[in-house]
C-alpha cells in the first residue's frame, strides 16, 4: 500500500502561504505533518499559550485538512488543560478533529513547564492505523513496542532538532542507532520532520527524515539542513 506524504520542513510560528498551500493540493497527500513547535504563537514563544491563540491555531489546522482534503498532524502546540500546559499534537482529518497526543517524555528545556502526558494514542485513517511520537518520544523502545502493539503503519514524528557540531557520518549513524531501529521496533515507517532555523529560533537543524526496519529512505542533506522545504515523497507501508 502506498501513502503520499508531506514533510512541511518550515521555520516556526510561520503563516502557510497560499503558494505553499498551491504545491501541497497538487501533490494530493494522504498526510502533512509539520514540525514541533510548528503551531505557536512567537509573541507567547514555545512555551506560552493563551485560550484565544489556542483557537485559532486548530482552527488553522482544521481548515487546512479541510482544503487538502487530507489528515493533517498539527506538529505540536503549547495546550493549556486545568492549569497545566502540554506539548500536543492535534491531528485533523479533512476538518474533522481525530484526536489528540501529549508528549510523554519531556525535552531538558521543557522540564517545569510543561506537563508530561499520560499514554500514547493511536489514530485511524484511510483504513489503517498510525501514530504520533513527538521528539523525545523516540529515545524511549516503550514508544514503539506500543505502537507495534497497536499496528501503526506510519509513526509520524514532529521534531525540534538542535544544532550540534558534529560530522555528516555522526549524523547518519545516529540516524540509524535511533530511527531505523525504532522502525524495526515498532515494524512501521517514522516520519521525522523538523522545523528550519529563523530569527525566532536560530539554533535548529532541520535534519527531516524517512526511516523503515531496513534503513532511511530519505533524508535531508546536510547542506539542506537551513532550507526552508516542502518535502513531497510517496512511500510504501
Amino acid at each position: 500500500m502506498k501513502a503520499r506524504i508531506i514533510l512541511y520542513q518550515k521555520p516556526l510560528g510561520t503563516t502557510i502561504s497560499h503558494d505553499d498551500a498551491a504545491v501541497m493540493r497538487k501533490f494530493r497527500p494522504h498526510f502533512v505533518c509539520f514540525p514541533e513547535y510548528f503551531f505557536v504563537n512567537t509573541v507567547l514563544g514555545n512555551h506560552g499559550q493563551t485560550g484565544h491563540n489556542e483557537r485559532l491555531q486548530k482552527k488553522r489546522i482544521a481548515i487546512l485538512s479541510k482544503e487538502l482534503d487530507t489528515v493533517v498532524i498539527g506538529g505540536t502546540m503549547p495546550e493549556v488543560q486545568a492549569g497545566n500546559m502540554y506539548n500536543t499534537t492535534f491531528v485533523y482529518d479533512r476538518g474533522r478533529e481525530l484526536g489528540f497526543y501529549r508528549k510523554k517524555n519531556l525535552f531538558f528545556a521543557e522540564v517545569g513547564k510543561i506537563t508530561p502526558g499520560d499514554d500514547y494514542r493511536i489514530f485511524h485513517a484511510y483504513g489503517y492505523n498510525f501514530g504520533v511520537l513527538i521528539c523525545a518520544d523516540v529515545f524511549h523502545d516503550e514508544s514503539f513496542l506500543f505502537m507495534r502493539d497497536n499496528q501503526a503503519r506510519i509513526i509520524f514524528s514532529p521534531t525540534f532538532s538542535l544544532k550540534k557540531n558534529e560530522l555528516p557520518e555522526e549524523k547518519f549513524l545516529r540516524d540509524r542507532e535511533i530511527y531505523v531501529r525504532g522502525a524495526s521496533l515498532a515494524d512501521s515507517v517514522i516520519v521525522k520532520v523538523c522545523g528550519v532555523k529563523s530569527a525566532y529560533k536560530d539554533f535548529l537543524q532541520a535534519r527531516s527524515l524517512i526511516a523503515d526496519r531496513h534503513d532511511v529512505l530519505y533524508r535531508v542533506s546536510p547542506e539542506e539542513e537551513e532550507t526552508p522545504m516542502i518535502i513531497c515523497k510517496e512511500i510504501e507501508i
